[in-house]
């Protein structure tokens, strides 16, 4: 099977070209369609001042140029975090969802994303929700989940279905680990923990979530190196699920991208005989050392986009191809067919 990518950027679609971006980095979280037009929410992220990481919003009419709405407070920002270290991770909005048909307004819109709202806890997995999407509210005063880390990605479930932990509205797919003696340890932090997908599962949004169970792990066929990093799930047109399988190579530490399918958000079978179906770009490229997409794929045009993250860095943070010029990270777009919802 011949994987559909049509096109990629060669260059940034977007840059951090706004007063309150200097200096950071820009990570798609989410696009939507909205009054006709492409919504994109993305986040400016700041290595050295992780506090200043801010989640924003850009639309376009053809993916190609770009505006910032000024939304009433002179910026295109609709969230910050709560201003307290971390220690793990940084804010970072993963995964934000629209569900027209919840019958709570302030809930319509469903965001999951890391901070720490309460410094004598430790910071983790939050939930917050929107009327409109632009105005947020945290749910809780805590995060729902501490454990593990923060790559991970929230989804609407199917409640007709029975899984493990029976009948659930939403899904967390998230990053474990598992010890593994065997993995090489050249250049990975990790030691010998191997990175899988476990998932958490809730009955319904403001219930607690239930987990983590593994449910998706290298095998036999996989490179010995191989980890999976993140799990980026979303339902399809059909009402299954799509996944970008963020696939994590240690030995020379590099990122691309998988598609898995599921019928349940349990069980998962690789797609395109476990090609990339976004691989690295080439040498001299801003993406040509990791690709990163934590948002669903969005049909515009009757074409499928992904928004993903690129840096010609790898996953230690080095350059891929340590002779070459600096190059700055960006946001692109990834085109596919319409097939990529069909599988």
């Amino acid at each position: 099977m011949i994987v559909p990518l049509l096109r990629r950027s060669p260059v940034p679609i977007l840059q951090p070209d706004q007063a309150w971006e200097q200096g950071g980095s820009l990570l798609p979280v989410a696009a939507f369609i909205a009054d006709g037009e492409l919504l994109l929410y993305y986040v400016v992220r700041f290595g050295q001042r992780p506090l200043d990481n801010v989640l924003c919003v850009a639309r376009s009419a053809d993916a190609v140029t770009w505006r910032k709405p000024d939304l009433g407070h002179g910026t295109n920002e609709v969230m910050r975090a709560s201003g307290h270290e971390n220690g793990w991770g940084t804010f970072l909005p993963m995964s934000i969802l629209h569900e027209p048909g919840e019958p709570e307004p302030q809930l319509r819109w469903k965001m999951l994303y890391w901070d720490r709202p309460d410094p004598k806890l430790t910071a983790g997995l939050c939930l917050a929700g929107s009327a409109d999407g632009l105005k947020w509210r945290p749910l809780y005063e805590r995060p729902i989940i501490t454990g593990a880390n923060d790559a991970a990605s929230m989804v609407s479930g199917r409640p007709e279905l029975k899984t493990p932990f029976g009948h659930g509205t939403h899904l967390i797919h998230q990053q474990t680990f598992k010890h593994n003696p065997r993995l090489p340890v050249e250049r990975d932090n990790l030691g010998k923990l191997h990175r899988c997908i476990s998932v958490w599962q809730a009955k319904a949004f403001t219930e607690p979530f239930v987990g983590p169970a593994l449910i998706l792990e290298p095998d036999a066929e996989d490179a010995p190196d191989l980890q999976f990093y993140w799990l980026s799930a979303s339902r399809t047109p059909s009402g299954g699920y799509l996944g970008l399988l963020h696939c994590h190579h240690t030995i020379d530490q590099t990122m691309d991208l998988q598609l898995v399918a599921s019928e349940d958000g349990w069980s998962w079978r690789r797609a395109f005989n476990r090609q990339p179906i976004l691989p690295l770009g080439p040498r001299g490229a801003f993406d040509c050392g990791m690709v990163v997409s934590p948002g669903a794929p969005v049909e515009f045009n009757g074409r499928v986009l992904v928004f993903y993250h690129g840096r010609p860095t790898v996953h230690d943070g080095k350059p891929r191809f340590a002779d070459d010029p600096p190059i700055a990270t960006g946001l692109g777009v990834a085109e596919f067919d319409s097939g990529l919802f069909k599988l």
